[in-house]
């Protein structure tokens, strides 16, 4: 506002000293033009006459040219004045003849314009508080209907307000954030129904699957790694299954669930999936540990973080600590972000573990670990922690 209103200061002492110039100079030639179109030149202060260039002063016939055609000039000579002369031709041996007027006491654009800049100044000033204080009337009828809108976009689950304050522009912010959030709430909705319904449509052949392969182990296969793999796939792809059908449930869940059984079920059946033999797997806990959440979304949630640790450990030892408020897993392999191009991710893999932590308001970070390695720590609190991936 300050810088507008030096902005308004400059144009409009610009625009008054133009203007005073243009002014002054416009009636000093209309005059000596009147009184060189006279067939006699009145007693003007300050006006004489010459006959030819010859008889002008030679400080000013230095300023006008011998061959100035007919017109009126503005002449500013150093030290004698400043004059507008009027050139006109000769009635009878057509020399041009010059009626000169010193408007030298005439001229006030510059003593006039001194005195009207502490006017011009006053004024901007005078502009500047007022648009003060219409810009604090303007920002608070403009910012109590915005300070409420973000009041209640803050509270979470809680509706839009009615009431935009008159404001023309809050009424169409408030109109765009509805439209914004029903769209929001149909994309949410249609993943919701998609995860719901692609879930349902693959339950029914997991479940045959998941029956050939109980009857198979009534007269086991020869090959018994072979099918040992093909069972531990059918149950994960059960358990990927459940996992995506919560994430389409709405509200939340009172199961609990012990991990250090899902832990233990969850080394044996991925036992196979170690890159070398030395590599040990150790499970650290001072106790049974009931966590807030079903047991199908535990072992979605920790078999992919074991599965990842497993891929990308060729030496070393993977640790699983479980404590009362969480479950943290450290390897000894190349570490998170530093997988060679064309091996990342492993199946739904993280993406699912993040999106399952946020549903059930647990935390996951991970960390980089130096010279080479990974933590990852899930925790379970009420207020919940957001996704975070620390490099060190």
């Amino acid at each position: 506002m300050a810088w507008s209103a030096v902005f308004a200061l400059a144009l409009m002492g610009g625009f008054f000293a133009l203007f005073s110039y243009d002014l002054e100079d416009t009636l000093f030639n209309r005059l000596v033009a009147a009184e060189a179109d006279r067939p006699e030149p009145g007693h003007l202060p300050g006006l004489t006459a010459y006959a030819d260039h010859a008889s002008l002063p030679p400080w000013l016939g230095a300023r006008l040219a011998e061959d100035a055609r007919r017109g009126e000039y503005e002449v500013a000579t150093e030290g004698h004045g400043h004059f507008h002369v009027a050139v006109r031709p000769g009635a009878a041996d057509g020399r041009p003849r010059y009626i000169a007027l010193d408007v030298s006491a005439l001229t006030s654009t510059t003593a006039q314009f001194r005195r009207t800049s502490g006017l011009l100044i006053t004024s901007a000033l005078l502009a500047l508080v007022a648009a003060a204080l219409l810009g604090r009337l303007v920002a608070r009828r403009l910012g109590r209907p915005l300070e409420q809108l973000v009041a209640r976009l803050r509270e979470e689950g809680t509706a839009l307000p009615d009431d935009d304050g008159g404001v023309v522009e809050v009424r169409a912010l408030l109109d765009a954030l509805r439209a914004r959030d029903a769209r929001i709430q149909e994309l949410l909705e249609r993943e919701r129904r998609f995860n719901r319904d692609a879930s349902h449509e693959l339950r029914t052949p997991l479940s045959v699957a998941l029956g050939a392969v109980e009857i198979l182990e009534l007269d086991p296969p020869r090959d018994a790694e072979t099918f040992g793999r093909l069972r531990g796939a059918v149950q994960q792809m059960g358990l990927l299954t459940e996992g995506i059908l919560w994430l389409a449930r709405e509200g939340g869940a009172e199961e609990r669930c012990e991990l250090l059984g899902v832990t233990r079920e969850l080394v044996a059946r991925y036992a196979h999936l170690r890159q070398h033999e030395d590599v040990e797997v150790t499970i650290r806990t001072t106790g049974d540990v009931l966590a807030p959440i079903p047991a199908p979304v535990a072992g979605v949630m920790l078999g992919n973080l074991l599965k990842n640790a497993l891929a990308y450990t060729s030496e070393g030892r993977i640790v699983i600590d479980i404590e009362p408020t969480a479950w943290t897993l450290s390897d000894t392999g190349v570490g998170f972000g530093r997988v060679e191009p064309g091996r990342e991710g492993f199946g739904i893999g993280l993406s699912l573990v993040e999106r399952l932590a946020r549903r059930f308001s647990w935390g996951i970070s991970i960390e980089t670990l130096e010279p080479h390695g990974t933590r990852v720590r899930l925790t379970w609190t009420s207020s919940g922690q957001v996704f975070q991936a620390v490099g060190k």
